[in-house]
């Protein structure tokens, strides 16, 4: 049971060829949370995988129920991003999330960067 530091990968409007993570069953893995990150799963392997995203957050003296997204078997593609980081983030500012199935599952990080359009002409 390790906690693995998922590196976050710039896509612009040049694009980006993401470069994926195995993901396996009691690790933590770790990102660094901007306001524009995306994790995009893939699964390739037998069984569903249910992402849990920690919600370290209370508001008003509640905790906020952690996050999950279901990765289907074989085929599955699903990407999430919206992480709040007054609800994500953790005490370093990053987002920490755990799986329960991982035969073939990868997570890529990507940081949505918006480049301004040029000026009208």
């Amino acid at each position: 049971m390790a906690n693995v530091t998922l590196t976050v990968q710039k896509a612009g409007a040049g694009g980006v060829t993401p470069t994926r993570n195995a993901i396996a069953t009691g690790n933590t893995y770790i990102v660094r949370n901007g306001d524009k990150t995306l994790l995009s799963f893939e699964k390739t392997g037998a069984g569903i995988a249910t992402i849990t995203i920690e919600t370290p957050a209370a508001l008003g003296g509640l905790a906020v129920a952690d996050r999950t997204l279901s990765v289907p078997a074989t085929t599955g593609d699903v990407m999430a991003w919206g992480f709040a980081p007054s609800i994500y983030h953790d005490g370093s500012s990053d987002l920490r999330f755990t799986t329960n199935e991982g035969t073939g599952l990868t997570c890529a990080v990507i940081s949505l960067c918006y480049a301004p359009a040029p000026p009208a002409q």
